[in-house]
């Protein structure tokens, strides 16, 4: 079986699966056939699981650091927002996206813009984070790599346990973040990180979505006035 790569098209959404077919049995260890696992410091710890009559994944994090990674093919210009929900069970202790040697955090979505031939050094990125101490609203450049731009969404402990949804303008956040015009989506990231404050971490993700802008409607329009 080959895993079908979400594509924009003329439909209104473009929905990034957990998983294509539920597993018949939840939870279900490891890593599901859509998605590539990359691991940077000890070992993965992935379940799809059942939370709340949701599929979503689960990440554990003990002193680890990866990432999971999905194809997706699609322009930012037609498909400019991103939803999705997260809940962070454990923060990662002392976790902080401005230090090089904290820069550790339970949620993290990254959209992903190859630039060829080489897009493994070339690749933009725009990542959005759940910290441990940064402030909400903070937009910094990554620590590890000029070419990962960060926003952070969520931080600390006070919606902890909770599942949050976020809504955010990938095309506005990557111009405002490059000062240039995107080329297309080549992928998405979930990860989960906890290996520079050598301490834990957990986090949930449901699916995310990108969705084409609301059409603006005319004060002119008589329809809109109704």
């Amino acid at each position: 079986m080959v895993a079908k790569v979400p594509r924009g098209g003329p439909g209104e959404q473009v929905i990034v699966k957990i998983v294509d077919e539920i597993p018949p049995r939840l939870p279900f260890a490891g890593v599901p056939l859509a998605w590539e696992l990359k691991e940077f410091a000890g070992r993965a710890q992935v379940e799809v699981v059942r939370d709340e009559d949701r599929v979503v994944f689960r990440l554990v994090s003990e002193r680890s650091s990866y990432a999971l990674y999905r194809d997706v093919v699609l322009d930012v210009k037609e498909f400019p927002l991103l939803t999705w929900s997260w809940k962070v069970a454990k923060l990662p202790t002392g976790g902080d996206i401005r230090e090089r040697t904290t820069d550790d955090q339970a949620g993290q979505v990254y959209v992903i813009f190859p630039r060829w031939p080489f897009p493994r050094i070339n690749s933009d990125v725009v990542g959005y984070i759940w910290d441990s101490r940064a402030p909400v609203g903070l937009r910094a450049t990554s620590p590890q790599s000029s070419n990962v731009k960060l926003v952070v969404l969520e931080s600390g402990a006070e919606r902890l346990g909770q599942w949050v949804r976020e809504e955010r303008n990938v095309y506005q956040d990557y111009v405002e973040l490059f000062g240039k015009e995107p080329p297309k989506v080549g992928q998405i990231a979930i990860m989960i990180d906890s290996n520079d404050t050598r301490s834990q971490a957990e986090a949930f993700v449901d699916e995310l979505v990108f969705r084409r802008a609301p059409a603006r409607t005319s004060s002119a329009d008589p329809k809109a006035a109704r």
